[in-house]
Order: C-alpha cells, then structure tokens, then sequence
C-alpha cells in the first residue's frame, strides 16, 4: 500500500511540475519577436508602389485570437521608390512614421538562434528527470527525457528570430524581430532578408545618382 502511495506521489509531482513548465514554455514562446502575417517583395513594384511589405504581429495565442477579431496590434514595414513607412497599431491607437528614401543610412539583417535558451529547457526537465529517477520511478524519467528533448526543439525553432533593419541619417535605428508564423504559415528566410535589403540599397543607390551635382 505504502509503495503504491509513493508511486501515486511521484506522478502527481510529475505531473504538476509539467503542467508548470507547460505554462513557462508558453510565455516563452510569446515573449519577443513579431509573427509575421503577411510578407511582400519584389524588385519591381506592385500597383500600389510597394516594393517591399512586412506585416507583423506579437507572438502568443492571445495575439493570435485578438487576429481572428481583428484588433491583434500589427507592425507594418512598406517600401516605396521614394520613401519607408512604418505603421504600429493597437487596440489603443496607432502610428504612423515616413522616412525619405534617401535618408537611409545603413540597412542591416541576421539571424538569433536561442541556442542557450533551449539547453536551459533541455537541463530543467534533465534535473527533473534525476529527482524523479531518485524516487524510483523509470517511466517518469523517459517521460521527462523525451518531453524535454521536444520541448528544447520547439524553442529553437520557434524562437529563432531573423532581423532586419535600418537606420536613417540622424542615426535613429529601426529594427524588426520576425519569427515564423505556425499558424498563418508564413515564414521569412535569410534570403528573403538578403533580397528585401538590396531593394532598398538599389532604391538608395537610384536616388543618390540622380541626385544633382552641388554647386561649386
């Protein structure tokens, strides 16, 4: 009877320990980044002038069903022959900010890969997994091992960030921290980033040598 209660207490943590970690891992997967919803560019423009346009919103569940009602707060990158254009919107309001063309000073791309992030999920269920070997309990350390292999994977995938960004002549910098949307299925590469830049430094480069020679 005494084994039976022990082997009732060791999944009753068991599971309570997931559940908690559960609940971690979903504000970890929220936190940071912009889901991209909605992603265009082409080196010649669309009807509208676009060139390039990135639409984004926060990660989570509770941003992704604010999307279904349509007030999910979304940020916005478009770029036309002339100027950039940002737009933020929220349930509060929006923003709206323009930036000529050729006041660009730099544009920047990248990758983060949440390399320690992942090894630290990874190293909590390990630890779990030993203090549940140390009550005797052999299917709970499988349990904990193969959960937390997954859930290591998970993060990294889904919390690798591609950034892109530019700064203008005063030196203000705008940066765009995008992750891969599982649930809209769009996702932006590292060649995506590599192409949308050179749009705009060939869009920079058409204005710079159209640009009238200054007087002497």
């Amino acid at each position: 009877m005494t084994e039976d209660l022990d082997f009732f207490g060791v999944w009753y943590w068991l599971v309570l320990a997931t559940v908690a970690t559960l609940i971690g891992f979903t504000a970890t997967m929220a936190g940071g980044g912009l889901v991209v919803k909605k992603l265009f560019h082409s080196s010649t423009p669309r009807e509208d002038g676009v060139y390039v346009e990135i639409v984004g919103r926060k990660s989570g569940f509770w941003s992704w069903l604010l999307a279904l009602l349509g007030i999910d707060p979304t940020t916005e990158l478009r770029v036309r022959y002339t100027r950039l254009e940002f737009f933020g919107s929220s349930i509060f309001g929006f923003s709206r900010d323009a930036v000529p063309i050729d006041s660009v000073a730099t544009v920047c791309f990248g990758v983060t890969r949440p390399w320690l992030l992942a090894l630290n999920w990874l190293a909590i269920f390990l630890a779990g997994a030993y203090g549940v070997a140390e009550l005797g309990s052999p299917p709970g350390v499988v349990v904990l091992v193969v959960v937390g292999v997954i859930v290591a994977i998970l993060v990294f995938v889904l919390r690798r960030e591609r950034v892109i960004g530019v700064t203008d002549v005063t030196g203000k910098e705008r940066k765009f921290p995008l992750k891969r949307s599982v649930i809209e299925g769009v996702e932006i590469t590292e060649q995506t980033l590599d192409e949308i830049s050179r749009i705009i430094l060939a869009l920079l480069d058409v204005h710079k040598n159209s640009r009238p020679m200054p007087a002497q």
